[in-house]
């Protein structure tokens, strides 16, 4: 587990050759590594829900088992169906348009989005082989605590993500000229 935080704190250092001119705000630096542990927290308690459901052991909640939206289509389908969260848009997707839609369709929605500095991180994050255009970290629900403490016994600091969330979407909006 350090050497996959480390290959994603070397690959950060690396700017990609291609920055789309549309990526504002980019995130860097502590917020960047703040909203991929975001995603990484995310996709932990995704993966234990899906887990449970498939074992039939216990407690299973289909809420839990969609918490991380990836690709364009799946993103752009449940902004436009009313989920709310936070949006990770890679920099150096190319052509532009086919993610140019997404920052006005979270703009009109009042959703939090950042750009990220390139798809291989997206996809290293979400552990993924195919390189990940856009996340759609969604939003926790008002029980979250308790319905992750139903799901399993470990340690809910390491799976309860809200207060992180909070710390990304408020580090978002402070700096998004848009929202």
């Amino acid at each position: 587990m350090a050497e996959s935080t480390q290959n994603v704190e070397e690959s950060l250092v690396e700017e990609s050759l291609y920055v789309s001119p549309i990526a504002k705000p980019r995130l860097g630096g502590k917020s960047l590594l703040r909203s991929l542990k975001l995603v990484k927290r995310a996709i932990s308690v995704e993966k234990l829900a899906k887990m449970n459901n498939t074992e039939g052991k216990g407690y299973s909640d289909l809420a839990l088992t969609r918490l991380v939206k990836r690709g364009v289509q799946d993103v752009t389908k449940s902004l436009r169906k009313g989920t709310t969260g936070i949006v990770l848009i890679a920099c150096d997707v190319h052509p532009v348009d086919v993610v140019a839609h997404l920052p006005i369709l979270c703009e009109e929605l009042s959703v939090s989005y950042a750009y990220v500095t390139s798809k291989k991180i997206l996809s290293d994050v979400c552990h993924s082989k195919r390189p990940t255009c856009v996340v759609l970290i969604v939003k926790p629900f008002n029980d979250f605590a308790k319905r992750i403490s139903k799901l399993s016994d470990a340690d809910l600091s390491k799976l309860d993500y809200s207060e992180l969330y909070n710390k990304v979407d408020v580090n978002i909006r402070k700096h998004h000229p848009f929202l």
